[in-house]
């Protein structure tokens, strides 16, 4: 999930205008890519305690 958001804002950051990635306060990519690396950690906790319970 993170390295699709990678390779989304790098294209979108080639083709169209410029934009930092801000966290104070977080602009949109930002958030973005907080969202996917909280998707991405909370996917591993729950294939780890999946195998746990069997």
């Amino acid at each position: 999930m993170t390295f699709l958001w990678f390779v989304i804002w790098l294209i979108a950051n080639s083709v169209g205008e410029q934009e930092p990635l801000l966290f104070a306060p977080v602009n949109a990519w930002a958030a973005f890519l907080i969202l996917a690396i909280a998707l991405d950690l909370s996917a591993a906790h729950a294939r780890g305690s999946a195998k746990k319970k069997t």
